[in-house]
């Protein structure tokens, strides 16, 4: 049975260099400049979700984090927003979605989305991020795997996935998209 408390009471995570904590929109001003980063949505995940998520409109940007704020309030996924401790500025996203869609065995998974600026789209940073995830999502949020895309040029998301014994998908689940890696607790 998947685990409620997360959405109850959104859980913060801490890393030597990030804080991740549920999204707020005073954090649109400073996340905008990620959302609107052309470098940036290269990695952006918009897969079932009728939407890139690159934005060079403030206001859309506004309505959509709006949304996602909506999407939490009725358990259907968090948006975690990625704190860099120095200079203390939002510089990303996390979205953690416990879904059953793509199981083949009808076990809840996480489907994981990470949205950062360019700047932090390495192996270090990239690996930090994913170590703290991995370490609560399966025990917050009640998924027996994770689920998360990273595209062919995604060299440093690939390398932390395959070093956190992340697999290809496409056997794993049924899911109809390109370049899924799943993991299992």
């Amino acid at each position: 049975m998947r685990n409620k408390d997360a959405f109850a009471k959104c859980p913060t995570y801490e890393t030597e260099h990030f804080i991740l904590r549920k999204m707020e929109i005073s954090d649109s001003e400073d996340l905008f400049l990620c959302y609107s980063n052309k470098e940036a949505a290269r990695h952006f995940n918009g897969d079932s979700c009728n939407d890139d998520f690159y934005y060079t409109d403030y206001e859309a940007f506004l309505k959509c984090m709006e949304y996602w704020e909506s999407r939490y309030e009725v358990h259907d996924f968090v948006r975690l927003t990625i704190v860099d401790k120095d200079p203390k500025k939002p510089v990303g996203t996390i979205e953690i979605c416990p879904s059953k869609k793509y199981s083949v065995d009808d076990k809840w998974m996480g489907i994981l989305r990470i949205d950062i600026l360019p700047e932090y789209e390495t192996e270090e940073a990239f690996g930090e991020l994913m170590c703290e995830i991995l370490l609560h999502i399966y025990t917050d949020y009640g998924v027996d795997s994770v689920l998360m895309k990273a595209w062919d040029d995604a060299a440093a998301r690939r390398a932390v996935m395959q070093k956190l014994f992340f697999v290809p998908a496409k056997e794993e689940c049924n899911i109809s998209y390109l370049d899924y890696f799943i993991c299992y607790r």
